[in-house]
């Protein structure tokens, strides 16, 4: 999973040199976020508002979060009739997203068999479901949560241009 992660990121990378044709939203034009929005838009990761906004200052919901770690894994091809076990999820649009996260271990539900897919997602959580995302597990990482996955987030440089790490995580930030 790591060199799938890997290969994503490279990919970013590189085409990020280059310019889309069809431009970013206009409410990330000319901001830090606009090259990686272009790129995530094209590859199917994010998508924008049918106003045609992205809304960066918008908080990811649980739902949302795990949509764009499966998509950005490469996996949301291959997710089509999943469902997940988690008593809130019935009928809601990110079901097969949530269900494949938590079948790889990256995201988790509540003690009472929910997911809380419309609850905001925090700059921890996000972390964490990033560093998950990325392969990593629980004991692979020193100290507790959520520190231990901040940690590893930012050392990974999953923070780097991000200007707050507190609160709910933000779609531009994200």
């Amino acid at each position: 999973m790591r060199k799938g992660i890997s290969f994503f990121l490279v990919l970013l990378l590189v085409l990020g040199i280059f310019g889309f044709v069809y431009g970013a939203p206009k409410d990330v034009e000319d901001t830090k976020n606009e090259t990686a929005v272009e790129v995530l838009m094209a590859l199917g990761i994010i998508d924008g508002y049918p106003d045609g906004l992205f809304k960066p200052k918008n908080i990811v919901t649980r739902a949302e979060m795990a949509k764009i770690l499966i998509a950005a894994s490469g996996y949301g091809n291959v997710i089509n009739d999943a469902k997940s076990s988690f008593s809130d999820m019935s009928g809601h649009w990110a079901d097969r997203y949530v269900a494949y996260a938590a079948s790889l271990g990256i995201i988790n539900g509540y003690p009472d068999g929910t997911f809380k897919p419309n609850q905001t997602v925090s700059y921890a959580e996000a972390a964490t479901m990033m560093v998950r995302a990325l392969g990593y597990t629980d004991d692979a990482l020193m100290g507790t949560w959520p520190a231990n996955y901040v940690t590893k987030a930012m050392v990974l440089g999953l923070f780097d241009n991000v200007s707050t790490k507190v609160g709910g995580a933000n779609r531009g930030d994200i």
